[in-house]
């Protein structure tokens, strides 16, 4: 090859050189718009909504910590109760007795013609519907004044090494729980007997609180209710019988709806820190285990826009005195965003494209676009202000 040839190589390689930086410089660019576009787009949507919760957490903490004193002064979150866990026993006992009979014998296996009340009856049907409850033995409720918690997941049921998905985990039958409720308080009433009875419902009332979940608070709340109501329809109840009042009722619902709030990763630390130093913690546990769950999903795409949300959160965590075993498995084997994305296609082509194109930039507003979904509304602590201070 001539000099006049090799020159003119090297001149069409340097022009394919040019050609080639510019067209990666302006993908480049193109790229970097896009996300700052993307950032924009991202903020005006959501950045409101997570401003404005941030906003509401901070100006209701302080009532927040009220409520949960007004509620402590009842005698239920005080009462001695030894130290175990329910579970080994009710979680096997819900499972058989909800099942087919071929599982086997559980005493809270109810008759059919129960089992259809808690199915087709009304509401009130427990309470004046014509019932033969003699054959029943309620011997098994005296077993449960032996516990102060109930692990209804317990840790053996994860399966080790596996995400654990708290919001689709399998929780036992509560219904039946309620209805055996139901048909202790009407027997007792009928025996003349109904302060033994008292005892053993509050005390399963007691043990779904301490499942430290949100639906097994809402189940302790429906059995105090269904106390309430039967001490209501009688004309002369014992003087020592004092179920908690419907503005108990709705604090303690009030208590535990919102705590999951003031402990989210979109709160303000100092905001969240306080209110979960509130005492006495009525609402700690929940609080912690539902914000915990929200937190781990997301903390592969949010951890560095919230690190110190994230910090605040497992140190108070780990120092909690939560009874269940709930929590620090949440933390170590909990559900993430990241095991969503590869069980939807890890392996395929569009799922590692869309894993290297998932920088930083773009992770946290997916982050916060998901993060003001999960934002539960302070509605039900607002409404308290309608309400005595008073119990």
């Amino acid at each position: 090859m001539s000099w006049r040839a090799r020159r003119a190589a090297v001149h069409r390689g340097n022009v394919l050189l040019r050609v080639l930086v510019w067209s990666v410089s302006g993908i480049l660019l193109l790229a970097v718009l896009a996300i700052v576009a993307f950032h924009i787009w991202s903020q005006r949507q959501y950045g409101p909504a997570i401003e404005q919760f941030r906003a509401d957490v901070t100006a209701q903490v302080d009532f927040f910590c009220e409520q949960q004193a007004l509620l402590g002064a009842e005698p239920w979150f005080h009462e001695p109760r030894p130290p175990g866990d329910a579970g080994p026993l009710l979680n096997e006992w819900l499972r058989v007795a909800s099942g087919p009979p071929d599982l086997g014998e559980s005493p809270l296996r109810l008759p059919r013609h129960l089992l259809l009340l808690q199915k087709f009856g009304s509401q009130e049907d427990w309470g004046t519907s014509d019932l033969e409850l003699s054959s029943l033995d309620f011997g098994w409720m005296r077993q449960m004044h032996a516990f102060d918690h109930w692990n209804a997941i317990p840790r053996a049921a994860i399966p080790p090494g596996k995400p654990f998905d708290l919001m689709s985990a399998s929780l036992p039958e509560f219904s039946l729980l309620t209805l055996w409720a139901k048909l202790r308080l009407r027997h007792a009433v009928e025996q003349g007997t109904p302060l033994e009875a008292v005892r053993d419902v509050r005390q399963l009332a007691w043990l779904a609180y301490r499942t430290d979940t949100l639906v097994g608070g809402m189940v302790a709340i429906s059995l105090l209710t269904i106390e309430h109501k039967l001490h209501a329809t009688l004309v002369n109840p014992p003087p020592d019988w004092r179920p908690l009042s419907p503005k108990q009722l709705k604090r303690f619902a009030a208590v535990l709806q919102s705590a999951p709030s003031f402990s989210s990763i979109a709160s303000p630390v100092e905001v969240s820190r306080k209110a979960r130093a509130c005492q006495p913690a009525i609402g700690r546990c929940v609080g912690l285990v539902e914000a915990a769950m929200f937190g781990r999903f997301l903390e592969p795409y949010a951890k560095g826009a919230y690190r110190g949300a994230y910090a605040a959160l497992k140190a108070d965590s780990a120092a909690s005195t939560c009874p269940t075993q709930l929590l620090a498995a949440v933390w170590e084997q909990g559900h993430t965003v990241t095991d969503e994305q590869a069980r939807h296609g890890a392996g395929d082509e569009s799922a590692s494209a869309a894993r290297w194109i998932l920088t930083t930039a773009v992770k946290v507003p997916i982050a916060n676009q998901i993060l003001s979904t999960t934002l539960t509304s302070l509605d039900t602590l607002r409404e308290l202000n309608a309400l005595s201070p008073a119990p």
